[in-house]
């Protein structure tokens, strides 16, 4: 009977949960750009008569766009690398190592390499 009308408080909203059923902020916008761009070039592969192999390039381009935005990583089984993050964060996390390597030495500073 001490347990009457206790109950747990529900976490707050965040913007996903409000206004995007299936998709969040960023997901949302990289598509509107993506299809923005879709436009663009179906107008200008019209101008050309090029339609079809447009319209084909454009499915490619919104189908492999939508992946790697929406397309989330597995959590066990790259638990080291980066599992539960999105394919385009894994894949800008991956470019920024591989542009930024630096081998470190241990008692070795940048002045000792001047003299």
């Amino acid at each position: 009977m001490a347990a009457t009308g206790v109950f747990r408080v529900p976490r707050e909203f965040k913007d996903e949960d409000k206004w995007f059923r299936y998709f969040n902020k960023k997901q949302a916008l990289v598509l509107v750009l993506t299809l923005l761009a879709d436009y663009r070039l179906l107008v200008k592969a019209s101008e050309h008569g090029l339609v079809l192999p447009a319209l084909i390039a454009v499915i490619l381009l919104t189908l492999v766009v939508a992946g790697v935005v929406m397309v989330q990583l597995p959590v066990d089984v790259m638990f080291l690398t980066g599992g539960g993050i999105t394919l385009d964060q894994w894949l800008f996390r991956v470019i920024l190592r591989k542009c930024r390597r630096v081998i470190y030495t241990k008692y070795s500073s940048e002045q000792e390499e001047n003299d």
